[in-house]
């Protein structure tokens, strides 16, 4: 049984990922509130997009799971190199 950096590698890329997919989504949920902050200056009623917020917050989530799927696999490759340890001791 082989453990290649491959494995380890996928894992550090899914993390990265997702943090980067988690920075955006948080920068355009604070930019449509800025927004929405500064027209309800000129207007009385604040005027929030829905959707775009919605969708940013399906893409944090999305960065979550990417997170922690990285995170999953970088645990079982580590298990694994492990066990691979011991059994070569």
């Amino acid at each position: 049984m082989q453990i290649s950096a491959n494995v380890f590698s996928a894992g550090l890329s899914a993390i990265k990922t997702g943090q980067e997919q988690l920075a955006n989504a948080a920068q355009a949920i604070a930019q449509s509130s800025q927004n929405s902050a500064s027209s309800s200056a000129a207007a009385t009623a604040p005027s929030i997009d829905l959707a775009n917020i919605t969708e940013q917050l399906m893409q944090l989530e999305q960065a979550k799971q990417m997170s922690e799927l990285g995170a999953k696999v970088l645990s079982t490759a580590e298990e694994s190199l492990g066990t691979l340890i011991d059994i070569q001791a």
